[in-house]
């Protein structure tokens, strides 16, 4: 994933329900927590908020082609 995707969480379908699509502002090697992978910085739609999730946590809807 990159800067400029668009995703939506994997979780559960009651939480991605509530975040909607979102859309990567910031990337980073490590994950800031300290978590091993790569993580992402998401504007969730619907006013949900911008959180860090981890790959795992996000699938993506439709790829960034710049």
């Amino acid at each position: 994933m990159k800067i400029g995707d668009l995703v939506r969480k994997v979780w559960t379908s009651q939480v991605r329900d509530a975040a909607g699509l979102g859309l990567v502002i910031e990337a980073h090697a490590g994950c800031p927590s300290g978590n091993p992978g790569p993580s992402y910085k998401v504007q969730w739609s619907n006013d949900y908020g911008t959180f860090w999730a981890s790959e795992d946590k996000l699938e993506r809807v439709s790829e960034n082609r710049r």
